[in-house]
């Protein structure tokens, strides 16, 4: 099956999950300026299950408030609306792709930890440049390896080649996947969000966070973000990592960001003071 045959077959597949009807109605909500933050909270709150699980995050101790929030609407408030938009999005897409209990090639666990570091570490580059929206760097980077997980389900076979012949290759994963099945996670990734009607601002890096070309200059600081964020976690042996000898950044991608030496430090240093906080998301992510 060429890159061609799983492109058209993903966008084939009847049976691709699709996620909760909050996700479109919270999309629509951010895109549209006049939405309050009230109205916010009350689109999360319709659905039981999400904003059971919203709920369990805004109190964990990933965030770290001392009093406890009890309904959408207080987390709205003591969150902000940017955070309870991204912690809706989390808990839909982790919930749907979860669904799928079979075993994967790889271990989900691991996957999601790597996810949600990389969006703790986008964020943490976006608040170093302080660069706007700063929660959609998040949902980016959690999103990045979306595609992983649906070649895994629908191609499974292959993937298990993939996996295994990762095991035995040091070079990147995008790499191996173009190798044996001429396509990667990264347009895979791409296909799906695009089919979730995700904006561009987040379908872009997801689907380019390893080629970094075209992208529109506009959603450039996110995709540069979200590349330099996956390359910080797999330096730091976060989560899901195939890759034992990680590239240097270069030269051009730190420019293009206008980040320095010694900011970059900083930020992984912060995101190895951010580790425990990382997992006790999956946690709540998971429970």
């Amino acid at each position: 099956m060429d890159r061609e045959a799983i492109r058209l077959s993903v966008r084939q597949i009847r049976d691709l999950p699709t996620l909760p009807v909050v996700v479109s109605r919270v999309l629509e909500a951010a895109n549209n300026t006049e939405t309050t933050a009230i109205e916010l909270g009350e689109i999360v709150a319709q659905d039981v299950s999400v904003s059971a699980k919203v709920l369990s995050l805004a109190n964990s101790a990933f965030y770290g408030f001392s009093r406890r929030i009890t309904t959408i609407q207080q987390a709205v408030v003591v969150l902000g609306f940017d955070t309870v938009r991204s912690l809706a999005l989390s808990v839909s897409v982790f919930d749907t792709l979860s669904q799928n209990t079979a075993p994967g090639s790889f271990d989900r666990e691991a996957f999601w930890i790597h996810s949600i570091a990389c969006g703790t570490a986008s964020r943490l580059i976006a608040k170093t440049l302080r660069l706007p929206d700063q929660e959609t760097y998040f949902v980016a980077g959690l999103f990045h390896d979306l595609g992983k997980i649906i070649l895994d389900t629908y191609f499974h076979d292959r993937y298990i080649e993939v996996c295994q012949e990762l095991e035995r290759d040091p070079r990147p994963t995008y790499l191996i996947e173009k190798e044996l099945l001429e396509i990667d996670h990264a347009e895979v990734g791409g296909l799906l969000s695009a089919r979730w009607k995700f904006p561009e601002i987040l379908v872009t890096p997801i689907a380019c966070h390893h080629s970094l070309m075209p992208v529109k200059k506009q959603f450039l600081p996110i995709t540069l973000a979200v590349h330099l964020a996956d390359f910080l976690i797999k330096k730091s042996d976060l989560g899901l990592v195939y890759e034992k000898d990680t590239p240097d950044t270069s030269s051009l991608l730190k420019a293009h960001l206008k980040i320095s030496s010694e900011q970059l430090k900083t930020v992984h240093q912060r995101l190895v003071d951010e580790r425990d906080r990382i997992f006790e998301f999956m946690n709540s992510l998971a429970a």
